[in-house]
C-alpha cells in the first residue's frame, strides 16, 4: 500500500488516494475520505423520551429525522465534541455524558469513526446553530420512535444505530 496522496483538502475532511496491491499483481488506485471522527448523541430527557432533530440535508435534498451529531475538531476529545454539538444543535446541556460504543459510518468510503454518546441530566437552552444549519428539535417518545424505525421512516444510519441501542438495549 502506498503513502496517501491528498486529492482534496476540505474544511471537515480530506479526500485521499492510495495504491493497493491486487491479487492480480497490479497496483490499483482507490480514493477514500480521511475524517477526524464524529459523535452521535442519544440525549435522554427521561427513560422514554429522546431529543431528536429534524435536519435539512442538502447532500440528499431532504429533511431527515436524526439524532444530533457532529464532527470532531482535530485532536478534540470525544466528550468535548459531544457537549459542544449537543448545545449547538439542540440547545440542551448534559450533566452526564458517556460513550456507549464506536463504529465506522461507511468503511467502504472512508475512516470516519463515530462515537455514540448518551447524554443525561439535561438542561434546556437555546440552539447555537452554524449559519448554514437548519435544525428543529423534537422530543419523541420511545413508542413513536419504534414505529418510525419499524416503518423505515428513519433513513439516517447513525440515528438507526443510536436508536437500536435505545430501543433494544438497556441504556
Amino acid at each position: 500500500m502506498s503513502e496517501p496522496e491528498v486529492l482534496l483538502r476540505g474544511s471537515r475532511f480530506d479526500v485521499i488516494a492510495i495504491d493497493l496491491p491486487g491479487r492480480d499483481g497490479q497496483s490499483h488506485r482507490r480514493e477514500f475520505i480521511q475524517h477526524p471522527g464524529a459523535v452521535v448523541l442519544l440525549p435522554l430527557v427521561d427513560d422514554d423520551t429522546v431529543v431528536m432533530i429534524e435536519n435539512e440535508r442538502p447532500a440528499v435534498g431532504e429533511k431527515l429525522l436524526e439524532l444530533p451529531a457532529g464532527t470532531r475538531d482535530p485532536g478534540e476529545e470525544v466528550l468535548v465534541t459531544a457537549a459542544r454539538e449537543l448545545t449547538e444543535e439542540t440547545g440542551y446541556r448534559a450533566a452526564d455524558l458517556s460513550v456507549v460504543c464506536e463504529f465506522y459510518s461507511a468503511p467502504g468510503l472512508g475512516n470516519e469513526l463515530m462515537h455514540l454518546v448518551v447524554a443525561k441530566d439535561l438542561t434546556a437552552g437555546e440552539q447555537q446553530l452554524e449559519t448554514t444549519e437548519r435544525i428543529e428539535t423534537k422530543l419523541m417518545h420511545r413508542d413513536e420512535l419504534l414505529k418510525l424505525v419499524q416503518s423505515c421512516q428513519i433513513r439516517d444510519a447513525k440515528t438507526l444505530i443510536g436508536l437500536q441501542a435505545f430501543l433494544f438495549q438497556k441504556i
